[in-house]
């Protein structure tokens, strides 16, 4: 069975109708506490994540439809996004660094898949300024911004036991939709010190045909899976490259990453990706793109999704039966097609409506991975390297946007 995306957010409506009225029934599940074991500080690196929706939610709430239908993102934030993250655990636990991911799902799915927003660039800076704004009032205590890979070894060089240590973060955005069609909005997203931009995400937006992520969504890639990459795709990429903008590769056909290696001169990432070979998912990487990446010294972040990383029959299975072995067999899988383990992160993905591991549901339990890896590996430096040190040294050699 098929939906449009007009039918599947009618259904979405209706599912939130009826949980308005079976709310009490509801609230009672999944609320049992939980203690989140704390990351040993004494470990030097525990976590650098290529891709955290770490706004999503706050964000939705506050767009005009969420505005208008409060109910849609309360249902959206309390029985969608079962992922999550939490500044303060994730503080404590350790984390290292966080790409935090701007994606504005009302810029891409209310238009037609060849139809940029024109107000998409001014809705990127709104997000960026939330984050901002946050990042000067709540969290401060947890996180600070950084706009350039300068301040971000200043950051990163302050020892955990410090009381000026906090998270460091890195603006990027999921999806050139959030360019509007505009190649000059490139510019001033830069300057405010974006790190890497994703050139394609759900739906064609004239840049690059993109992978089928969502089935129920017929129209999701347009009229021309097979386009590839377009003639202003091209032009995006020489202007992100002059920019010091890193060019996210995840979310493109493979009609499409073949044009990305032919039209690109810099080391490439693919921010929250796994293995075809292991999961037949048209977001997975096929092994030549793998080597590829590779071969240009860029860098493939793993997502924690299983439903994404194994083939499960069904989004059911996943969610009450996948585990981090998921993940560690991608991981594996990954290095052994790189050749080297340094071509390898992670990019989780949480907080981005996706189905986490029943043995890690929120980035503060990161220690969980690293526990199983080291077991797998069995070398510190190996795992180090994997959790955070690849991600680092790379932002660090390949990002030169910003102030």
């Amino acid at each position: 069975m098929t939906y449009t995306r007009r039918e599947f957010s009618k259904t979405i409506l209706k599912a939130a109708a009826g949980i308005a009225v079976s709310g009490p029934m509801l609230s009672s599940l999944g609320c049992a506490s939980r203690r989140y074991p704390k990351t040993d500080r004494t470990i030097p690196r525990v976590l650098a994540d290529l891709h955290i929706h770490v706004d999503i939610n706050d964000w939705n709430k506050n767009t005009p439809l969420g505005i208008e239908n409060p109910l849609l993102t309360y249902v959206a934030d309390k029985f969608v996004n079962k992922t999550g993250l939490d500044w303060k655990k994730s503080h404590e636990a350790g984390v290292d660094l966080i790409c935090a991911s701007h994606f504005n799902v009302f810029d891409e799915w209310l238009s037609m898949p060849t139809d940029p927003n024109p107000h998409a660039p001014a809705n990127t800076h709104r997000m960026m300024d939330r984050l901002e704004q946050k990042l000067r009032g709540p969290i401060e205590p947890y996180a600070r911004l950084v706009k350039n890979s300068g301040e971000m070894k200043r950051s990163l060089a302050i020892p955990k036991t410090d009381p000026d240590y906090r998270i460091t973060v890195v603006h990027t955005v999921e999806g050139g939709h959030a360019l509007g069609g505009d190649l000059g909005a490139l510019e001033s997203m830069a300057k405010r010190g974006l790190a890497m931009l994703t050139l394609t995400h759900f739906f064609n937006k004239g840049i690059a045909s993109a992978g089928n992520s969502f089935p129920f969504f017929p129209d999701a890639n347009s009229d021309w899976p097979n386009q590839g990459l377009s003639e202003f795709g091209r032009e995006v990429i020489q202007e992100m490259e002059n920019l010091g903008i890193i060019v996210d590769v995840i979310h493109s056909t493979p009609t499409a990453m073949e044009d990305i290696f032919e039209a690109s001169t810099k080391p490439l990432v693919s921010s929250h990706s796994a293995a075809r070979t292991l999961s037949d998912h048209p977001l997975s990487l096929i092994d030549e793109h793998i080597q590829e990446i590779a071969h240009r010294n860029g860098i493939i972040g793993v997502i924690i999704d299983p439903y994404l990383l194994s083939n499960y029959a069904t989004l059911t299975q996943a969610e009450t039966k996948a585990t981090l072995s998921d993940v560690v067999r991608n991981i594996r899988y990954l290095v052994k097609m790189c050749g080297s383990h340094k071509n390898v992160g992670i990019g989780s993905d949480f907080a981005g409506f996706i189905t986490g591991p029943t043995d890690m549901l929120h980035i503060s339990q990161v220690g969980r991975l690293r526990a199983m890896l080291l077991d797998e590996f069995g070398d510190e430096r190996i795992v180090n390297d994997i959790m955070a040190n690849n991600v680092i040294e790379f932002l660090i050699k390949n990002w030169h946007s910003g102030v």
